[in-house]
Formats: structure tokens, C-alpha cells, sequence
């Protein structure tokens, strides 16, 4: 059962004992009320006889106190009404049932002696009734007694009719207060804890940003103010154990590619060293027996593609020597907007001849890096040539260069047949390429990597096939 439910219940039962404490008090004060009524009214019938059988008396006009006493008896709920001397005599209404008794009640005898009004219940035919006794002086008759019986059946109709509208009136209040009672618990009590019931599923579900609306100012606002101060707390902790994590992962993977780095190397190193040595007696071989052959001889132009490949060999060689030296970079203060119209003039051969056009967006006011000016040369050579290579029909490279704050952000963007999804996360291993066969060694993109490592920045790639291909690399400020 909800909190709500068992409040509501337990206040209606509470306010239910109160109430039925209350009518029965009320009803109990209704009863003597009415009681009280009727005796008043039976003493203003009483006072208004004594003073009709006084005047009847004193003119001796017995018969008119005779039809007083008989009209009186028509009086709603008047069961009898008898004049009765102090021996016990009836003087009027003597044809009456009952009346035999009156006289030997001890009130009866009281009213004389005391002179004063007397009342007791007794029952008549059956029936409780209420009988009134007033003792009153006739004149030569000496001390007399007006008796009034009252059914009392006539206040139990009334009292029956005021119990039900007070009962019914007891009703309505309990049922005002229990629906008073369920609208204010539900607004104040079930919809704020429903709310936070319903906050916490969120928050179970992994909704940290899920808060819940502070409109109280008592105990529930103040837990709802703590819930949302613990879900912030659980995002911000969140938040820094997934930044944590995410540095984690990129360390490793830095670790990871720097390790695959060393090993290439000295496999580079080792292998350049052992095929080198071989290459260069072919080489030299092929070379000595071309200018003894003539150019239209077969054999000659089988050492022409001999000497060809043997040079492209050799070129992939180097790529390895020079992949495999490991000296530090030479950092000083190098201008970004130099380097890279440097590298843009360098390639402008090959850049017209592929049908590849080139823009340039740099800031004027564009602060130096902390670089050594070689190999950032080398990492924008090996970043257009790559654009080179995508854009075999011609397009559009775009190279932009901007500085925040401290750090300076370079885009390099391809118009290019992009890099498929499955593919990005190896794009900067060693030996890894999606050109075709002889047209890369995989190193480029590896050796661009490891330069923007050393130099303490990062690079990026998205890419989407059939769009181009963007690379980010953000470079330190030079400076302190």
C-alpha cells in the first residue's frame, strides 16, 4: 500500500473516532435539549391552567376548567391533564387512566410540601411518558396539584429526526475531510514522492541528467534539492571517469602505436642494412652491362626495367633508414604560413599535373609553433601527396590554419574517394595502406603520426567515402 493510501486511511479513521465522539456527545446534548424544551413548554401549559382554574374557581365555573383541561389534552404529544386535590382527590380529569398513581409518587407529595413544580418519567399504556407536577392554592379547596403527562414518544420523533440530519451532517464532513485529506496528500505527499520514485528509475537507467523540478520549500523540497545535487555529482564523476577512460584508451593506443614504431624500426634498420648491400651490386651490374648493348636490343631494356625497379626499391629502403632514425626534433620557433606555402610550391608540379587545386586560408596575425621546421615540412608533404593519391581524377584540397588560444589548429580537406569506416582506426600503423598494390608503402601517414607526437600535439582524421577526408593537427604555441 502507498504511503499516500495508508496516511489518507489512517486520518479518515482518526477524523471518523472524532467525529462519532462528537455526535455522540452532540446527540446526547440534542436529546436533553429537546427534553428541556418540551418541560418548558409543559410549564408555560401548567402556569397558563393555574391561572384559568384560579379565575374558574373564584367565579365557581367548574365546567369551563373542565373544557380548559379537555383542550389542553389536544396539545400534541399531551397524553392527560388532571387537577388533583392534596389528599389525592381527583377534581378534574378524573375519568382518566392511570391517574390513581400520581398521587402516591413521593414527587407528588414533595410538590405540596414544598411548594415547588415537580417532574418524573414513568411509563403510560406501554409508553414512557414525561409527568409535570405544579402545586398551586384554591381558594376554600386549600393546596391542589396540576398534573401534565407528557408522551415522551413525541421527543424520541424529534430527537430520531435531529439524529438523522446530524448524522447525515456528520457524514458529509467526514467525507469533505477524507477527499480534503486524499487531494492534499496526493499533491503534497504522493505527487512529490511519485516524482522522486520516478527520478530514481532514471537515474537507474542511466539518466543522469534527468532532475526533478523544485516547487516546495519543506522536508520533500530539500530531498529533491539533495537528488539533484547527487545526480550531478554522478554525472560530473561519470563524466571524469569516461574522460579518464577515454585518456587511458588513447594512451595505450599511443603506447601501443609507439611500441609497433620501435619494432618496425629495428626491423627497418636490420633490412635495409642486409637488402641494401645487394641492391647496390645489382644495380651496379645492370648499370656496367647497359652501354655495351644496344637500344633496340631485348636484353637492354630488360636492364632498363632491372635498373628502374632496383631505384624504386632503393627509394623504399630509405623510406625505411629514414623511418627507423630516431633523433629528437629540433624545436624552435617556426611560422605555419611559411611551412606550408613552402610545401604547396614544392609540390606544384605534381599538384597541376594531377588536376589538384590547392587554397590556402591562413590568419594573418598567426603565432609561431614550437616545430622543428624540417619534419613539418615533411608532414604536409606526406599529407597533400596522400590528397594526391585520393583525387586521381583532380579536385580540391583546402588548407586552413587558426589559433585558440594557446594552441594552433591546421585542417587539411580532400574532395577524395575518403577513407572506408572499417579502415580509420589503422590509418596511422606502420605498413598499413588502402592504395593498391605499388602505389605505398603504408610508412606516409606513420612517420606524420610520430612527428606531431614528438612535437606535442595531436592529429585527427574523419573521412566518408566518396566526400573527402579531413585531417586536425593542433600544434603548441612556441612560447612559455
Amino acid at each position: 500500500m502507498k504511503i499516500g493510501t495508508k496516511l489518507v486511511a489512517s486520518l479518515t479513521i482518526a477524523v471518523a473516532i472524532v467525529t462519532s465522539l462528537y455526535l455522540y456527545r452532540q446527540l446526547s446534548a440534542e436529546r436533553s435539549a429537546l427534553i428541556e424544551q418540551r418541560e418548558r413548554e409543559i410549564r408555560v401549559m401548567a402556569r397558563t391552567l393555574e391561572v384559568a382554574v384560579r379565575n374558574a374557581v373564584r367565579r365557581d365555573q367548574w365546567e369551563d376548567v373542565q373544557e380548559l383541561f379537555e383542550e389542553a389534552k389536544g396539545y400534541a404529544g399531551v397524553a392527560r391533564v388532571t387537577l388533583f386535590q392534596a389528599d389525592g382527590t381527583s377534581l378534574v380529569g378524573g375519568d382518566q387512566e392511570g391517574i390513581e398513581m400520581t398521587p402516591t409518587r413521593m414527587e407528588f407529595q414533595e410538590a405540596i410540601r414544598q411548594k415547588k413544580p415537580k417532574s418524573f418519567f414513568d411509563t403510560l399504556k406501554g409508553e414512557q411518558t414525561l409527568h409535570y407536577l405544579r402545586p398551586i392554592r384554591l381558594i376554600n379547596r386549600g393546596p391542589a396539584v396540576i398534573e401534565i403527562v407528557y408522551l415522551t414518544s413525541q421527543i424520541e420523533g424529534a430527537y430520531r429526526r435531529r439524529r438523522d440530519e446530524i448524522i447525515l451532517a456528520g457524514i458529509a464532513i467526514m467525507v469533505a475531510i477524507a477527499t480534503a485529506f486524499w487531494y492534499l496528500t496526493k499533491r503534497n505527499i504522493s505527487k512529490p514522492i511519485q516524482t522522486l520514485i520516478e527520478g530514481a528509475a532514471a537515474i537507474g537507467a542511466g539518466e543522469l541528467d534527468r532532475r526533478i523540478p523544485i516547487t516546495r520549500r519543506d522536508e520533500l523540497g530539500r530531498l529533491a534539492a539533495e537528488f539533484n545535487r547527487m545526480t550531478e555529482n554522478l554525472e560530473r564523476a561519470r563524466g571524469q571517469i569516461l574522460e579518464e577512460t577515454v585518456k587511458k584508451l588513447d594512451l595505450e593506443r599511443q603506447l601501443q602505436h609507439s611500441e609497433k614504431l620501435a619494432a618496425v624500426g629495428r626491423l627497418a634498420a636490420g633490412l635495409a642494412h642486409e637488402i641494401g648491400t645487394p641492391l647496390n651490386i645489382i644495380s651496379g651490374r645492370a648499370e656496367y652491362l647497359l652501354p655495351e648493348l644496344s637500344g633496340g636490343d631485348r636484353r637492354s631494356k630488360s636492364l632498363q626495367i632491372i635498373v628502374g625497379q632496383i631505384g624504386r626499391i632503393r627509394r623504399t629502403v630509405e623510406q625505411l633508414l629514414g623511418y627507423a632514425r630516431v633523433h629528437p626534433p629540433h624545436i624552435a620557433p617556426t611560422s605555419l604560413p611559411n611551412i606550408l606555402s613552402n610545401v604547396v610550391a614544392l609540390l606544384d608540379h605534381e599538384l597541376t599535373m594531377g588536376g589538384i587545386r590547392v587554397e590556402l586560408k591562413l590568419s594573418a596575425d598567426l603565432p609561431s609553433v614550437a616545430a622543428d621546421p624540417d619534419l613539418l615540412q615533411q608532414v604536409f608533404v606526406n599529407l597533400l601527396l596522400n590528397a594526391l593519391d585520393a583525387m586521381p581524377d583532380g579536385g580540391d584540397v583546402r588548407v586552413a590554419a587558426e589559433a585558440h588560444e594557446a594552441l594552433i589548429e591546421v585542417r587539411v580537406e580532400d574532395t577524395g574517394c575518403g577513407i572506408p569506416p572499417e579502415s580509420l582506426p589503422r590509418v596511422f600503423d606502420p605498413f598499413f595502406t588502402t592504395k593498391k598494390v605499388g602505389k605505398g608503402t603504408g610508412l606516409g601517414l606513420s612517420v606524420v603520426y610520430g612527428i606531431v607526437k614528438d612535437h606535442g600535439g595531436t592529429i585527427e582524421v574523419k573521412s566518408e567515402p566518396g566526400v573527402g577526408t579531413t585531417f586536425l593537427i593542433i600544434f603548441p604555441v612556441y612560447g612559455p
